[in-house]
């Protein structure tokens, strides 16, 4: 089986794709394979994506009848992953071409380490370990990590880390349809161990994803009220559910970091509502 396995979920992805698998096709680690789930999309990236796939055998295309929603589609690639290391590959994403050799690198030098992950920043931004939430989590207790993580609202740069796919194993994706659920996925990799933030190579975001626009609250805001002024309920509830140990010996800490992440995020909720009007 190929080192790696590249899942990307995608659903009308046809603006930039095509610019994405691209980025991929050109990394100069060529052991891998990559699976596209197109979410029954509606626009052309259907044809973008077969005809990548008849360039490249390594392109394992796959179109879902109906849409599943995202926290599916990212289960699926990884369900189909056969390979030691897994990444998730965003179909509006750019990364060096270096990314994978750097960071395949650094975990095979490394076993402590469950996840690698280059700097990233957003189009037209800086590279900042804490907004972009990409900074190293390396201490050697598991509750220490997990505090470090909640530092501050910020974006998961770590959720499109080279990762060993051994530490994924469990991971359920249909109890993770909330906001965050790409929060819960980092957690549950520092529960397995560290993860590391190198200086070689770079992830570009685009700053027309979702988690950069008023989507990120709007599709769930529509469910009651109280996610409107408790953005982060679920995330809570689903750690502290499978956490309970790590909670009871940081209790008064990370409860403290909740509620400051909290006040946040319903800073930034109200902001995009009244963007969105």
């Amino acid at each position: 089986p190929p080192k790696v396995s590249i899942g990307m979920p995608v659903y009308n992805g046809e603006a930039t794709i095509g610019e994405a698998l691209d980025s991929l096709l050109a990394q100069t680690f060529t052991d891998f394979e990559l699976i596209i789930s197109d979410n029954a999309s509606i626009d052309g990236t259907e044809a973008i994506c077969r005809e990548y796939a008849a360039r490249d055998a390594r392109i394992r295309y796959v179109r879902q009848v109906e849409n599943h929603g995202a926290p599916a589609n990212f289960q699926f690639v990884l369900d189909e992953a056969v390979g030691e290391y897994f990444m998730w590959a965003a179909a509006d994403d750019i990364k060096s071409t270096d990314y994978i050799k750097e960071n395949h690198r650094f975990l095979e030098a490394n076993y402590d380490y469950v996840a690698s992950v280059s700097p990233v920043r957003f189009q037209g931004g800086e590279f900042d370990g804490v907004r972009m939430g990409d900074f190293s989590l390396d201490d050697e207790n598991f509750d220490l990590r997990m505090l470090n993580f909640f530092t501050k609202w910020h974006a998961n740069g770590r959720y499109y880390s080279l990762i060993r796919r051994s530490a994924l194993l469990g991971l359920s994706f249909g109890k993770l349809d909330y906001l965050g659920f790409d929060w819960m996925v980092v957690l549950h990799l520092l529960s397995q161990g560290k993860i590391k933030r190198i200086k070689k190579g770079h992830v570009i975001l685009d700053t027309n994803g979702e988690s950069n626009t008023t989507n990120i609250f709007s599709k769930y805001n529509n469910k009651s009220f109280l996610y409107f002024i408790f953005p982060f309920k679920d995330l809570i509830i689903d750690f502290h559910r499978n956490y309970p140990k790590a909670i009871k010996r940081q209790r008064i800490h990370l409860y403290l970091k909740w509620l400051i992440l909290s006040y946040q995020a319903l800073k930034l909720n109200i902001i995009f509502a009244v963007r969105g009007r």
